[in-house]
């Protein structure tokens, strides 16, 4: 029996010294196992990094919102995605007017625009168009920039809600609101409105 285990053992050192192919073979399967495991490695690896990355990111953004408003964070619904240059430009008086001149029609209460929400209307909507309103009537005090203008649509939008709405739902938004909110905007610093200026694209 164990001259028949050393003739097996004999049988196939010899046939692996007569045969170069076999040797390879045993070689390119190492040398395959080998990477697949490295491979396997990296690629957890570099998830977690992304994972990672991606924390990190979201948390800048966080910090970056806070810092960017006085009560409250952005509306995530209406200004995600896109990113501005960051030279601040002032909007018009004249080109507030064509803008307001191009909303849908907004009825007035004594002290109030009542907005009436369109298809695809968010309370946001509908304190952007107010803010617009107010600000094609009224003088601000300061050059009004589109960078302002997000801060107080936001202003407006913390304190009147933030539920969902249905086509023809109504939000009354009060003059001194809209007022209220022109004069924070004009107490941002440089860098508060530079932090906004990433969410101005909702104006082009």
């Amino acid at each position: 029996m164990a001259d028949d285990f050393e003739d097996d053992n004999g049988g196939i050192l010899k046939r692996l010294k007569e045969s170069p192919r076999t040797v390879s073979a045993l070689i390119i399967i190492l040398i395959v196992a080998a990477a697949i495991y490295a491979f396997s490695g990296d690629g957890d690896q570099s998830q977690a990094d992304i994972s990672a990355d991606e924390f990190d990111g979201a948390i800048a953004e966080e910090l970056a919102t806070a810092e960017a408003t006085d009560d409250g964070e952005l509306d995530d619904d209406d200004k995600s995605g896109e990113t501005a240059g960051t030279k601040t430009t002032s909007v018009s008086q004249t080109e507030l007017v064509e803008e307001t001149q191009a909303m849908p029609k907004a009825t007035r209460s004594d002290n109030s625009f009542v907005e009436v929400a369109e298809a695809g209307d968010g309370i946001t909507h509908l304190a952007r168009r107010a803010a617009t309103r107010w600000l094609s009537e009224n003088q601000a005090g300061y050059d009004v920039t589109n960078e302002h203008r997000i801060f107080i649509e936001d202003f407006i939008q913390n304190r009147i809600g933030s539920e969902g709405l249905e086509i023809g739902d109504t939000k009354s938004i009060e003059f001194s609101l809209v007022a209220d909110a022109v004069t924070a905007a004009g107490r941002l610093s440089d860098t508060e409105l530079s932090n906004l200026t990433q969410y101005t694209y909702v104006f082009n």
